[in-house]
């Protein structure tokens, strides 16, 4: 997967239940390039912007008592917008850290629930795959030839029970 690819996923998930402020977006695309520069950091979380919300995924807004409100701008005006505080006093964040939000729409809600499915299905798998890791293969194999062994011994299995 791409790196920006990697930035959407994490923030479709980052949006499920609740609007995503610019600085989140901000932080996610700098621990992906970490040695980006900063208008390098600015340039990617522009487009990364407005590429979801271009994709139908996101729309732009502002929280307002704690409730969501779509802006009703173009999304060209809304990013010149975005653009303008952003990157004009990046240097003080608590000046753009939370001027632009943007929440997920019915799309972008259905990406982001399949991918927290697809996320907990690899968790399972590879919480599966580390069990038997920890498991000569060769114990595994043998384990079916013990247990015939047991039965035709007459062997008993039993645990204590307190």
């Amino acid at each position: 997967m791409t790196t920006t690819g990697m930035i959407r996923d994490n923030l479709l998930l980052k949006g499920l239940g609740r609007p995503v402020p610019l600085n989140a977006i901000d932080w996610k695309v700098k621990q992906q390039n970490p040695s980006a520069s900063d208008a390098q950091v600015q340039q990617e979380t522009l487009e990364t912007i407005r590429t979801l919300v271009d994709d139908g995924l996101f729309r732009l807004g502002d929280v307002n008592k704690f409730r969501f409100v779509a802006s009703k701008r173009p999304l060209d005006r809304s990013m010149h917008k975005i653009s303008h505080r952003y990157v004009g006093h990046y240097d003080d964040p608590r000046r753009w850290m939370f001027s632009a939000w943007m929440k997920l729409t019915e799309k972008g809600q259905q990406l982001a629930l399949s991918l927290e499915e697809r996320a907990i299905d690899l968790y399972r798998e590879h919480e599966v795959a580390q069990d038997f890791s920890t498991h000569e293969m060769g114990e595994l194999t043998q384990l079916p030839a013990q247990i015939t062994g047991w039965e035709s011994e007459g062997d008993l299995l039993h645990r204590d029970v307190a």
